[in-house]
């Protein structure tokens, strides 16, 4: 009798063994498939409700890319900028693009004086000199009307003189345009690249004449 109650109280201790073993696997278990702690974003937070955390999104204020335009009074310290002139394309429009930065840069930065307009028409003149051969014929000189220009208003001795030079070189685009017109009367967009020199060329002489000094 005293056999058959020991084995039956050593049978419970190993089924209470057994169930305690059992539990523990189970809540091991539990606590590595729970949410919130133990993911993997930093420290293993898993952002709540067992979901990864998005990626950060990509910065767009970076250093080192900032572009300016002659509007902005910062890019004025920094002498005239203008975009690079595409190898293809329309020639005109690369005129265009670089004669409003040329014009907003003399009426926007206080460029009034022979050596500002002097160094503006050289930079333009140099971009001008790139483009220049994809131009109708008659306007390929354009580049070497502006560098004369330049070169005349810098050293000219007094503001009417330089205004002067100036002036010579709008008319000397006009004259060229209208060989453009004559030789092609019906292309009405030919001229335009030699349309956007004239405007500038204009815009400089003006800011000249109404400023001055050297």
């Amino acid at each position: 009798m005293r056999a058959i109650c020991s084995a039956k109280t050593l049978g419970l201790w190993l089924a209470a063994l057994l169930l305690m073993v059992a539990l523990t696997a189970a809540g091991g278990a539990f606590a590595q498939t729970a949410p919130g702690r133990g993911g993997a974003n930093g420290g293993g937070d898993t952002n709540g409700g067992g979901r990864a955390a998005s990626p950060a999104a990509p910065s767009i204020s970076g250093g080192g890319g900032a572009v300016h335009t002659n509007n902005d009074p910062a890019s004025c310290d920094v002498g005239l900028m203008l975009p690079e002139p595409p190898r293809f394309g329309d020639a005109a429009d690369a005129v265009k693009d670089m004669s409003e930065a040329t014009q907003a840069y003399i009426r926007n930065c206080n460029c009034a004086t022979q050596l500002c307009i002097a160094d503006a028409l050289d930079q333009y003149a140099q971009a001008l000199a790139e483009v220049a051969p994809r131009l109708p014929p008659h306007l390929q000189n354009a580049a070497g009307i502006v560098a004369t220009a330049a070169a005349r208003a810098r050293v000219a001795r007094t503001k009417k003189d330089a205004v002067r030079a100036l002036q010579d070189a709008i008319a000397a685009i006009h004259k060229d345009i209208d060989l453009v017109k004559a030789e092609d009367p019906d292309n009405s967009g030919a001229t335009r690249g030699g349309d956007f020199v004239a405007a500038t060329l204009t815009v400089a002489s003006l800011a000249l004449e109404k400023g001055g000094g050297l």
